[in-house]
């Protein structure tokens, strides 16, 4: 297969002032890690579509055909996926970006590695997923979408301080803030509605333990979670993701794995990667937010899974899981967005 690899920051989408340079790191990291891991698998050939002034050199490979963008990002977009069989995705949920970018590929009949654009659009609405957990039994925060700020105090007075802002549609930590008192929540309702130029923002209740994500795989019905991950979250008010560590060894493991599997049922159209957010409490692990794609816990999950994560990834969105039996987890990764210097992937080593 011709395999169309697109991260849509390295390759040109969003808006320049949209983009933070740890989403941009992030970016680089995905990008390389799968780029690298999909080489491995010598029956395929691969595409890229790069933004020069987001990445500089990518080395070259004999399988890899990289595109420089030069016409409009959405034409360049569908040209490459016009010219694959498969395209494996990573964009931001944001402004439906993602759900578009999944659309066009399957109003093409492309093979999308990935989860189908319901699934996107339905984990990417904060508040459409809050309903489907709900529905489905699974513990998730209290969730009020705020319009008008005197509805804020009165809402955060009765879920009570400290509760979370965060946009509707975001994606990682971008424009999340804690808020311990009026004034605090005021400025942070105020602060996210800039950012975000939506008119809407979400209240969430606060809670408290170990920020964690679960990295699995689904082929739409069944799933297999794979690892438990931290995740380094930071700031005093407004929230900052630093990077993880893959895996972590919890208690709450075991039941953080049949939350996300409970997740998957809840919510249809989910495939291939997937990542869930959860705080793992005293009693409980809590699911957080959905993300319907690859997620930079990836970086970590490759260097500690005894399998190509890409092969699997690549099984799963055609219908075949490997058994837990075969899933086998050696060491500890780190992986950190700190570092943001240089334009070039000067980790990878892709060789001819």
């Amino acid at each position: 297969m011709k395999i169309f690899v697109h991260e849509s920051i390295t390759g040109g989408g969003l808006d320049s002032s949209r983009i933070v340079p740890t989403l941009l790191a992030e970016g680089r990291m995905m990008l390389e890690a799968l780029v690298t891991d999909l080489l491995c698998l010598e029956e395929h050939q691969l595409l890229l579509l790069i933004d020069r002034r987001r990445v500089g050199r990518v080395p070259p490979h004999r399988r890899l055909r990289v595109v420089d963008l030069r016409k409009s990002y959405r034409q360049g977009y569908t040209d490459m996926v016009e010219g694959a069989d498969a395209i494996l995705l990573v964009a931001p949920e944001t402004g439906g970006f993602l759900e578009e970018l999944t659309a066009v590929a399957e109003a093409r009949g492309k093979f999308v590695l990935g989860s189908s654009s319901l699934g996107v659009k339905s984990a990417a609405d904060k508040v459409l997923t809050y309903q489907l957990l709900q529905a489905s039994g699974i513990p998730t925060p209290v969730t009020h979408e705020v319009r008008h700020s005197d509805e804020l105090i009165p809402l955060a007075r009765q879920l009570v301080y400290p509760v979370v802002v965060k946009p509707r549609d975001g994606v990682g930590c971008q424009s999340v803030f804690f808020a311990r008192g009026d004034e605090e929540l005021q400025r942070a309702f105020a602060t996210a509605r800039r950012e975000t130029r939506q008119d809407t923002v979400l209240l969430q209740s606060y809670v408290k333990g170990v920020h964690a994500s679960v990295s699995l795989l689904t082929d739409g019905m069944r799933c297999l979670p794979l690892t438990l991950n931290l995740q380094e979250i930071g700031g005093r008010t407004r929230v900052r993701y630093h990077g993880g560590q893959v895996p972590l060894e919890h208690p709450r493991r075991p039941l953080a794995f049949r939350r996300a599997s409970e997740v998957v049922a809840a919510i249809p159209g989910l495939r291939g990667y997937v990542g869930i957010d959860v705080v793992l409490t005293d009693r409980d692990a809590v699911v957080i937010e959905v993300n319907p794609r690859v997620t930079t816990s990836y970086v970590g999950l490759r260097k500690v899974l005894r399998r190509n994560p890409a092969a699997l990834i690549f099984g799963a969105a055609g219908g075949n899981l490997p058994d837990l039996g075969e899933i086998e987890i050696v060491g500890t990764a780190r992986f950190t967005t700190r570092s943001t210097e240089g334009a070039n992937l000067r980790g990878v080593r892709w060789s001819a």
